[in-house]
């Protein structure tokens, strides 16, 4: 339409093609329709080939029901919607018969696509995570904190010699092969900490402790160690902490109470069981494992080499860091004093 009120004002077809950002043939293919058959045989004639065989209604109900989940149609051995099911329960809902490769495109034309699902465990409260987000929350972020204080997430993550999988090319019909360590060569244990406050630069601390292979030497982290992380994130910021942190053995022993008490300016929020989205620091673990993926065999002491460089990578991209708090989907806005 653009071009017909051009060519109305005699400008060359040419330059209605530099000032449209076309082709030179496709301007002058506009200018003989404009000027056979008018500005009507410019108009649109919608999308090309065949006509949907399902209506705008019938589309709406598919698009809900593969909403639902494959269980609620009786694929309940596993959560997985194929073409192929598709297209088998576009025949028992509207009786129209669909090849496997048309419910693909029609997939695509309600804006589904093939993707990898973020697993949720089943013992997960859904009930009890949204309290936590409207009131303990709330009660976090409240102006009666400590003044100047920061708020801290923690969490911890094990790493082995035998490193993730990720993609890589290949010769077609080739599965690549990557060598990696089968014994049982000792673990890396990391416990991170995000410190964020208003106005102030996001931090990242960690502490790392390797446990080498043996029977019966101990494989995680105790209470002396968190402790020690947290002592260590005081001195560094010289405020007030507010720590959130899950609910693993070792933060709500006896002797962790014990630790916690002694030290006034510390307060703690435990996060609801089976709700580690609304932890940053696993973004963290996620971030750092998938630069380590397809890892050649290393030992021991390099693989903690290569997690503190990923680590201290992180600590200098505060920006990164304030992605990972946002993606929990926490409003982090102070709340109005009353």
């Amino acid at each position: 339409m653009q071009a017909a009120e051009l060519f109305e004002q005699d400008v060359k077809a040419l330059e209605v093609a530099r000032c449209l950002r076309v082709s030179g043939k496709l301007a002058y293919q506009w200018h003989q329709l404009w000027r056979d058959s008018g500005v009507e045989a410019l108009a649109s004639r919608g999308p090309s080939g065949s006509r949907c065989r399902l209506s705008p209604r019938c589309l709406e109900k598919l698009a809900a029901y593969l909403e639902q989940g494959p269980a609620a149609h009786g694929w309940v051995e596993d959560q997985v919607w194929t073409a192929a099911r598709v297209a088998t329960l576009i025949g028992r809902k509207f009786h129209v018969s669909y090849s496997v490769s048309g419910a693909t495109r029609l997939m695509h034309r309600l804006g589904f696509s093939p993707q990898v699902p973020a697993q949720r465990v089943a013992e997960r409260d859904e009930q009890a995570v949204t309290v936590w987000k409207e009131a303990t929350w709330a009660e976090v972020k409240e102006p009666g904190r400590p003044a100047g204080g920061y708020l801290c997430f923690e969490d911890e993550a094990g790493f082995t010699r035998r490193p993730p999988k990720g993609r890589t090319w290949g010769r077609r019909g080739r599965t690549p092969v990557v060598t990696v360590n089968g014994r049982r060569s000792g673990r890396l244990s990391v416990a991170g900490l995000i410190a964020m406050r208003p106005g102030s630069r996001t931090r990242l601390c960690h502490r790392l402790r390797t446990h080498p292979a043996g029977k019966g030497k101990r494989r995680s982290m105790g209470e002396r160690d968190f402790i020690a992380l947290i002592d260590g994130t005081h001195h560094l910021v010289k405020a007030p902490i507010v720590l959130v942190w899950d609910r693993l053995n070792t933060h709500v022993s006896h002797a962790m109470c014990e630790l916690i008490t002694e030290r006034a300016w510390l307060t703690v929020f435990l996060l609801p069981a089976c709700s580690p989205d609304l932890n940053p620091v696993e973004w963290v673990w996620v971030h750092v494992k998938r630069s380590l993926a397809n890892l050649a065999v290393v030992a021991l002491d390099r693989l903690e080499a290569l997690v503190r460089n990923r680590l201290k990578r992180l600590q200098y991209r505060p920006d990164t860091l304030d992605g990972f708090i946002a993606g929990t989907g926490l409003d982090l806005d102070d709340p109005t004093p009353p």
